[in-house]
């Protein structure tokens, strides 16, 4: 253990026969040496650099690999698209072809899908070809909007694996210090995004369109995903239009020149807007603008794939020049070293043996405590002055970041008691420090506190300390799913009070919280341990019971809770009755083919139709039925 006053740091010093700058006076070499030591750790840097250059050369590679992969499954999704889009409109595949000057397109279909992924190792596949097969059957079986959004989830698979390799690319790039490879890796990635939001608009306004023309739920999906795709479309294009690449900047403005006042740019600006479709105003629909509007679109995906492919081919071939040049200059740097480490070795031992211990002493100590280690022995104050001086700081430094490791272990454990937080450290930084444990521990039990007391508001009603509406919905959704997957019978028991208005309007609403209170006290009162009681709000409550026997039993729960509500309730102007109309909903957890699987609100809803039917007949306890469902209109909802 460290040991702080009458311990090691008050060893007695060795006499200053030579001190520390005496003796490195004989290293006349010095600067060599120390130029060596830099000489050596740049060669080190640079066999890292040329490590990392040929790792980012593999991930380019893959890269390149993947954007094919993609390029390929764009190619084969195409017909099939046109396939189910010429279908909802009704116009055969080849006159759609046609239209959208297809009609001589070449694609290898899914065959060139299957031989793109079988280029990239196993590892780097976004997935499998089990997938790409069931994708193959569905298409024969017959072309439609499942298969697209077949189509949508192996091209999100390709991207988020493309991401992923990109990120581990630019991670490499970084670590080589190369800022032109930098500059290539952020236009890959922009033109990466661009063309995923590019098929992410024409995909989506295709899915926009042709769900407005089928009046399907799709459409507030597919306008949703054309903004977030539009949006990010520009923000890449700015991205690329900024590059340091002329050739990059070109192609971008070239896309960006055709795009304005297009109709595909009025066709996404309608849809984001909600106007309606152009191609479709007057209830006919304009084949050539359709066509028109989506053979634009196309224009946007081949200038963005020829970047993503150029910078990936930049990336390899700089990679390799780069790398090479690195891996040469790591040698010629290794050979310098050498060379002016034998000539100053013959000098140096001699002074460095007189060093060596001491000093490796004190560095192995700094990495350990440097690492979270302040368990080994002190350091002996031996060695040259300065060294032993040094030891004799380092082991009060040691000394008092234990004492400050214990401080903030009790802070981390919220040992507020722990007298090692009331133990002082030397000097204004330890004033200081204290100062801030006072604070932390002042701010750690007021958060404590604040915590517990906004988790009680937040699930409980202020005025009767009973949980509130949401607090109780939430609770009987995990009711009947445990009704459910236990088969047990569930009630549900809606409190309605009776002549609560009259006592509120005639007392005082002070003396109607009081009432409340009393009523709130009484449900929990007469609850079954396990019960769940809330209030809902005014004077409605609600009370959830699991494990009932039967019917009778819900029934015996909910007279049982109205007469005790119904007792006289004490107050200033003496006694007071209300009374309450009790509405029970049940659900039976076994299979139920008439209610197989009724919601939180929908139980809730019974269970106040049925106090409602209650009050109306004078009866305290009725119990929901589908009969009662068909007969009773209830004048509020729990919902």
């Amino acid at each position: 253990m460290w040991k702080v006053g009458n311990g090691w740091s008050d060893m007695h010093l060795a006499p200053r026969s030579f001190g520390l700058r005496t003796r490195l006076v004989a290293l006349v070499l010095a600067p060599a040496l120390l130029l060596a030591l830099l000489g050596g750790a740049a060669s080190l840097r640079e066999h890292r650099v040329a490590d990392a250059l040929a790792e980012v050369r593999s991930d380019a590679d893959l890269m390149g690999r993947l954007t094919d992969l993609r390029s390929e499954l764009l190619g084969a999704r195409a017909p099939v698209e046109v396939e189910v889009r010429a279908a909802a409109l009704g116009i055969p595949r080849d006159t759609a072809l046609d239209l959208l000057d297809l009609s001589s397109f070449k694609s290898t279909g899914l065959g060139g899908v299957v031989k793109q992924l079988g280029l990239l190792p196993a590892s780097a596949r976004p997935f499998s070809q089990a997938q790409v097969e069931r994708l193959q059957a569905a298409i024969v079986h017959g072309a439609d909007l499942d298969v697209i959004d077949q189509f949508d989830r192996l091209d999100d698979l390709a991207r988020q694996r493309f991401d992923d390799r990109l990120e581990g690319l630019r991670a490499r790039v970084v670590a080589s210090g190369r800022a032109d490879l930098s500059r290539r890796v952020d236009d890959l990635e922009a033109a990466s995004d661009a063309g995923t939001a590019a098929g992410g608009m024409v995909t989506k306004l295709a899915d926009y369109w042709f769900a407005v023309l089928g009046k399907t739920d799709r459409v507030t999906p597919a306008r949703v995903g054309l903004a977030v795709a539009a949006r990010d479309f520009d923000r890449s294009m700015d991205l690329l239009v900024h590059s340091k690449d002329s050739s990059v900047v070109r192609t971008a403005r070239r896309i960006l020149v055709k795009k304005p006042g297009t109709p595909f740019e009025r066709a996404i600006d309608d849809a984001i807007a909600g106007r309606p479709a152009e191609p479709f105003i007057g209830g006919r629909v304009n084949l050539d603008l359709i066509a028109t509007t989506f053979t634009q679109s196309f224009s946007l995906f081949g200038p963005l794939l020829k970047v993503m492919s150029q910078r990936s081919d930049e990336l390899q071939h700089a990679a390799t020049v780069l790398s090479k040049a690195s891996s040469r200059s790591a040698v010629q740097t290794v050979l310098a070293i050498s060379l002016v480490i034998v000539l100053l070795l013959v000098v140096s031992l001699a002074v460095a043996a007189s060093l060596e211990r001491p000093l490796s002493r004190l560095i192995e100590g700094t990495r350990r405590v440097g690492g979270g280690d302040l368990t080994a022995e002190p350091l002996p104050p031996d060695g040259p002055a300065e060294i032993a001086e040094a030891s004799v700081a380092f082991n009060d430094v040691v000394a008092n970041l234990r004492l400050l490791e214990g401080k903030v272990e009790a802070l981390a454990s919220y040992d507020l008691a722990d007298p090692r937080l009331v133990k002082p450290l030397p000097g204004a930084l330890g004033e200081a420090l204290d100062r801030s444990v006072h604070v932390l521990s002042g701010s750690i039990t007021d958060r404590e506190r604040l915590q517990q007391t906004l988790a009680f508001q937040a699930s409980h009603d202020a005025l009767t300390g009973l949980h509130n509406r949401a607090a109780a919905l939430d609770a009987l959704g995990d009711a009947l799913a445990r009704a459910r997957r236990n088969g047990t019978l569930l009630a549900v028991g809606f409190l309605d009070l009776d002549r609560f208005k009259q006592v509120n309007d005639t007392y005082s609403h002070q003396t109607g919280d009081e009432v409340l209170r009393e009523v709130a006290c009484r449900i929990d009162l007469q609850a079954r341990a396990g019960d769940f009681c809330a209030r809902l709000g005014g004077d409605e409550f609600v009370i959830i019971a699991e494990n009932v026997e039967a019917v009778a039993g819900a029934q015996a729960i909910g007279k049982r809770i109205a007469a005790e509500i119904g007792e006289p309730i004490p107050s200033s102007y003496g006694p007071l009755r209300v009374g309450v109309s009790v509405g029970l909903a049940l659900v039976d957890g076994a299979d139920d083919p008439t209610d197989p699987d009724p919601d939180p609100v929908a139980v809730l809803t019974r269970a106040d139709l049925a106090a409602y039917a209650a009050k109306r007949s004078g009866d305290v306890v009725v119990v929901w039925t589908e009969t009662l469902q068909q007969t009773t209109s209830p004048l509020r909802s729990p919902a």
